[in-house]
């Protein structure tokens, strides 16, 4: 085999390589903006707001089982929305999250979202919309 064909051989490999890489980031972020809008139409019909709100509220409501309450925090750092900010810092203390030895799922997700809802993600520019929801 000559140096040429090899190189063909080589660069269509990594043109395939590349177009599965780019095509499971495209499926990624569909799957998690499908999520958050899931979540986010489920809090809005619970509690007649805007998404932020009603997943605020789904949180503090005595009524939702922990793995919800997680889904909605999980859901406010996808959005990353610096309103929610005051509110998480609230559920920190609420859930007993500022004790550093403290390592529940909740108090992760959390830390997260209060992260992202300061400095930003990578995913929030796909909820621009979500007023339409």
């Amino acid at each position: 085999m000559d140096k040429r064909k090899a190189k063909k051989i080589v660069l269509y490999v990594f043109a395939i390589l590349l177009f599965f890489l780019l095509l499971s980031v495209i499926f990624s972020f569909h799957a998690i903006y499908s999520s958050v809008k899931n979540i986010c139409i489920r809090a809005k019909s619970d509690f007649g707001e805007d998404c932020i709100t009603s997943l605020i509220l789904i949180i503090r409501t005595d009524g939702y089982s922990e793995k919800v309450k997680i889904h909605a925090v999980w859901c406010l750092g996808q959005i990353a929305d610096s309103s929610a900010i005051p509110y998480l810092e609230e559920f920190q203390e609420k859930f007993e999250c500022n004790d550093p030895s403290q390592k529940s799922k909740m108090c992760y997700e959390l830390y997260k979202a209060l992260k992202w809802c300061k400095n930003g993600n990578i995913t929030s520019w796909m909820y621009r919309n979500r007023e339409n929801w």
